[in-house]
C-alpha cells in the first residue's frame, strides 16, 4: 500500500475570495463573507474590460441536493453565462424513476448569489421557479422550488429548510487554483433538514427527521474544455445523524493539497486524498472510485440515467449524471464511513460552451 498522504487541514477563512487582485488559496472551514471574483481582474483603465471578460467565462451556480430515505432530489440556479438552466430533478430510490422540472433562459434572468449571507439565488422561466435562500449566519437555509403543472408534467411544490447552525453542519469551503489567476471556488455543506416535497398535489416527502441537505455553491474559472469526475452521497444513520461525502477528480493544480474531498459525519469533516475514477463499461456501468493509498474505495452503480448533451455529436457539452447506490469504505485520518446502502449521483462532465 502507498503512503497515505491527507490534505493540511481547513483553517479559518479570509475576509475576502479576492485580496488585492490575488486569490486566497486554501481550504477553510467557514463561509468566506465576500465572494468577489471579478475583483481578480485588477485595477487600471482596462480593468472594467477584463472585469467583463472574466464574467463571461465564471461558471457559477447554487445547487442543492436532498431527500429522506425514499427520494433524492437534485436543483439548481446554474448561470454558464451562454445560457442559464433551472433544475429540479426528484429521484424515487426504490422505484428508479425519476420526475423532472427543468427549462434553459436567458442567463440574464436567474441570479446566482455571490455570497450567503441575507442572499438568495433564484430564477422563473416557462412556468418554474426555483429560489435557495442563503442565511448561514444565521444558521438557515431554505430551498423553494414550484411548477403549475402541465397536461404533461404534475404540480411541484419544494419547501425545505436546512440546519446549519454551529454543531449541526459541517463546512468544506475550498479556493483552489487551476492557474495563478483562475480559480475554483466552493462550498459544501451537509446538514439536517425538514420540510416538504409535493408532487400533483401528494405529498411524498420529507420524512420526519429523517431530511438532509447538501449546498454546494460554486464559482470556477474552469480552462476550457471544463470537465470533471464527480460524485456525492448522503444519508441519515439510525440515530438521525448526517453522513455523507463528496469525491471528485477535477482540473485543480496540485490536487495533493487542493482538493474537495471529504466525508461528513454530523457538523465534522474529514479531508480526503486525491482520487480517481474509472468506468470500464461506460457511464450507465459500475463506476470506481480510489485513491492511490486504498483509503477510498467506493463502487457507484447507476439505477437512474440522466443526460444532457449539446451540439453535434455531443461536441459543446457532454454530460451524464446517473443515480444510483454506493457501497465500500472511506477511511479518513480520524474517521471512517461505510457507505454501503447510501444513495446519490455521480457526473461525468466535459463542456466547451
Amino acid at each position: 500500500m502507498n503512503t497515505v498522504v491527507f490534505p493540511p487541514v481547513a483553517t479559518a477563512p479570509p475576509q475576502s475570495l479576492v485580496s488585492s487582485g490575488k486569490y486566497n488559496f486554501g481550504t477553510y472551514d467557514q463561509a468566506i463573507p465576500d465572494i468577489n471574483p471579478l475583483d481578480a481582474a485588477g485595477t487600471g483603465p482596462l480593468a472594467p474590460l477584463r472585469r467583463q471578460v472574466r464574467n463571461s467565462g465564471l461558471k457559477e451556480w447554487e445547487a442543492f441536493q436532498l431527500g429522506d430515505d425514499d427520494r433524492f432530489v437534485l436543483g439548481a440556479v446554474y448561470n454558464a453565462k451562454s445560457v442559464g438552466l433551472l433544475q429540479v430533478l426528484v429521484v424515487d430510490k426504490n422505484a428508479a424513476t425519476i420526475a423532472r422540472w427543468e427549462t434553459k433562459l436567458p442567463s440574464a434572468m436567474l441570479h446566482v448569489a455571490r455570497g450567503l449571507d441575507d442572499t438568495v439565488s433564484e430564477g422563473e422561466f416557462a412556468g418554474l421557479k426555483v429560489e435557495i435562500g442563503n442565511n448561514l449566519p444565521d444558521g438557515v437555509l431554505t430551498v423553494d422550488a414550484v411548477h403549475r403543472g402541465t397536461a404533461l408534467k404534475p404540480e411541484l411544490g419544494l419547501h425545505i429548510t436546512g440546519d446549519c447552525a454551529p454543531g449541526r453542519a459541517g463546512h468544506l469551503v475550498i479556493v483552489h487554483p487551476f492557474s495563478e489567476n483562475k480559480a475554483l471556488y466552493s462550498h459544501k455543506a451537509m446538514m439536517p433538514a425538514s420540510g416538504s416535497l409535493l408532487i400533483g398535489g401528494e405529498h411524498v416527502g420529507l420524512a420526519d427527521d429523517r431530511g438532509y441537505l447538501i449546498l454546494d455553491d460554486h464559482h470556477g474559472d474552469y480552462p476550457r474544455p471544463m470537465k470533471y469526475d464527480w460524485v456525492t452521497g448522503i444519508r441519515r444513520n439510525q440515530t438521525g445523524v448526517v453522513e455523507g461525502f463528496n469525491l471528485t477528480h477535477n482540473q485543480t493544480r496540485n490536487p495533493g493539497v487542493y482538493n474537495e474531498n471529504a466525508l461528513w459525519i454530523g457538523d465534522q469533516v474529514h479531508r480526503l486524498p486525491p482520487v480517481t475514477v474509472t468506468r470500464p463499461d461506460g457511464p450507465w456501468g459500475k463506476w470506481f472510485i480510489r485513491d492511490a493509498a486504498g483509503i477510498v474505495d467506493v463502487t457507484f452503480t447507476p439505477t437512474v440515467r440522466s443526460t444532457m448533451h449539446v451540439g453535434p455529436r455531443k461536441m459543446l457539452a457532454e454530460y451524464y449524471a446517473p443515480y444510483g447506490w454506493y457501497e465500500g469504505m472511506i477511511n479518513a485520518q480520524h474517521a471512517t464511513l461505510n457507505v454501503d446502502g447510501m444513495f446519490g449521483v455521480g457526473e461525468q462532465k466535459r463542456i466547451t460552451v
